[in-house]
């Protein structure tokens, strides 16, 4: 190595000396000179550009000699022999190659499953939530004494096979659909022969605050609504108003319930309750102060057993009762049997599903689920996803079939019922249709296969939402023998049963949905990713902010300015 060699390699304080070619006063001397000169033939545009691109190259040359940066500058080092050089630019390859991949997941994993469902961390007290809805659907679906269904007429036995289970509707299925006086003569064929409210419950109890409130007389006037199910007609309580249907179908729900009100309500499943303490009592969906027996629901149930048909109803006595969020169809397989002659205590512990409202910027089919605004179902005021199922299934069924079941909502009491053996065969074929589309849009959506667009095709469950865990337990129950003779005489045919429904305790742990990376979380994890691997930090960023952007720039104006002048 000659002496000249030799100097440039020797350092001065913190550089080399051939890096002072850079900065030298000279040198910037003899490159403005040459940039004035330059100058006087060229626009003031074109030697801005120039003088800006050349410092731009120089400033990068800069950061990579004397930034902060680990390792770069020994890919350039020229003392280095080139061996140690290519070795420096392999390690830095893979270490930038295992940085990237690493963002890369990191990135992939943020998008693919942006939220997390944790445990809440503090309990939640059961008057934050609604009581559930109960259903109650008696086993005794046509009374002997209204309609003997063995010496009906042709159209009244189809009328009978579409409630009674131990009939099969193929036997009876009409050669031309129902017309619309067919229809009106269905409707008050079953309100006639299916048993009344009244026939059915004769004491209940529902303590909804302090006090406690006894309904004897009036238990299906304040208490129990009538609705339609696949079990025929029955009796709920704790419903929303129109069922938790949209208004649209508020003129089919009068042609059997006259009191049936579209009244709006102060809850929603996204905010709940109104914060206000204590709370109001007697506001729907009702809710109880406390857990345990006297703070629920509890109903003396009687069932006429001379009014049995084996021919209808099979060998069951009994009811079934279905327990379900508020918001929740009823038309759903999810029963319980209550038997006769028994005690029946079903405890209900509440499940709920809450979403941050952070999570509102993401699109439903990222975050797989829907807030109550983003979706709007046709007959149901409430989006869930059994909500969704239904709704989906009636519109494809008149979509494709033209008429609907007789016990599925309407937005037109004149709308055509199912009855020929034709439209049976299209709501079967329609039901598996929408079950295999579903499946294919959950496998379409799923985290492995999801694609972005524009609006999701899945049933998503409710951001918001309540589910209900039920443990039945059964007693026997004895004849009172203070109870008036009267009443003996009336109970010798039939029976009785008593149902409890309640909360299990008054506080649970619901489940909690956020996102799995914040802002902050996201960055940090990507900054410590490069800090690891390179070095990089907030201080290397402002180093290739100034000797890149900020240096050039003001090099560039202040040469232009020098020349021009």
């Amino acid at each position: 190595m000659n002496k000249k060699d030799h100097m440039t390699n020797v350092y001065l304080r913190d550089y080399y000396i051939k890096d002072f070619k850079y900065i030298s006063p000279e040198v910037l001397r003899n490159k403005k000179n040459v940039s004035k000169s330059d100058g006087r033939s060229e626009g003031r545009c074109t030697l801005f550009v120039k003088v800006w691109l050349r410092e731009v190259l120089r400033g990068f040359k800069q950061f990579l000699y004397e930034g902060s940066l680990h390792g770069v500058k020994y890919m350039f080092e020229p003392s280095f022999s080139q061996k140690e050089r290519v070795t420096w630019i392999i390690i830095m390859v893979i270490s930038i190659s295992i940085c990237a991949m690493n963002i890369t997941q990191l990135f992939c994993k943020w998008t693919s499953t942006p939220f997390v469902n944790v445990i809440d961390s503090l309990p939640t007290p059961i008057w934050a939530v609604p009581f559930p809805s109960v259903v109650l659907c008696p086993h005794l679906h046509v009374k002997l004494s209204r309609a003997n269904v063995s010496e009906l007429n042709d159209t009244y036995r189809f009328f009978a096979s579409l409630v009674c289970p131990q009939m099969d509707v193929r036997n009876f299925e009409r050669k031309e659909r129902l017309s619309v006086t067919e229809n009106h003569l269905l409707q008050e064929f079953i309100l006639k022969v299916s048993p009344k409210c009244s026939d059915l419950v004769k004491i209940c109890h529902w303590r909804s605050g302090y006090d406690t409130a006894y309904y004897r007389n009036d238990c299906c006037e304040k208490l129990l609504k009538p609705i339609f199910t696949e079990y025929g007609l029955c009796y709920t309580f704790n419903s929303l108003p129109l069922n938790g249907m949209t208004n649209e179908t508020a003129a089919w729900q009068k042609s059997f319930n006259h009191i049936s009100t579209s009244d709006p309500l102060e809850w929603d499943l996204d905010s709940g309750y109104p914060k206000v303490f204590p709370p109001k009592l007697g506001a729907l969906p009702f809710r109880v102060m406390a857990s345990g027996e006297v703070n629920g629901l509890s109903i003396e149930l009687h069932l006429n057993t001379s009014e049995h048909q084996y021919d209808c109803d099979g060998a069951n006595v009994g009811f079934n009762v279905l327990i379900s969020s508020p918001t929740d169809h009823v038309y759903t397989s999810n029963i319980l049997r209550l038997p006769m002659d028994r005690m029946t205590t079903i405890e209900v512990s509440p499940i709920t599903y809450k979403t941050d409202s952070s999570l509102r910027a993401l699109s439903p089919d990222q975050r797989q689920c829907f807030f109550q605004n983003e979706r709007q179902l046709q007959y149901y005021e409430y989006y869930t996803d059994t909500n969704c199922k239904l709704d989906l299934r009636i519109r494809e069924t008149i979509k494709h079939c033209r008429c609907v079941l007789y016990n599925w909502p309407r937005k037109d009491v004149r709308s055509p019922i199912c009855s020929t053996e034709l439209d049976f065969e299209c709501v079967a074929r329609v039901k598996v249709q929408v079950g295999e589309q579903l499946i294919y849009a959950y496998y379409a959506d799923s985290e492995e296969q999801r694609q972005p667009h524009e609006g999701a095709i899945s049933c998503y469950p409710a951001c918001n939402d309540i589910l209900y865990s039920t443990q039945v337990y059964y007693s026997d129950l004895i004849r009172d023998h203070n109870v008036r003779k009267i009443d003996l005489d009336k109970d010798k045919t039939g029976v009785k049963t008593h149902i409890n429904v309640h909360f299990y305790d008054d506080m649970f742990l619901g489940q909690h949905r956020h996102a799995q990376y914040d802002d902050y979380y996201f960055a940090g994890a990507i900054g410590g990713l490069l800090s690891l691997f390179l070095g990089f930090s907030i201080i290397s960023v402002a180093e290739l902010v100034y000797f890149v952007m900020l240096k050039p720039i003001h090099i560039a104006f202040k040469n232009t300015y020098n020349v021009i002048r």
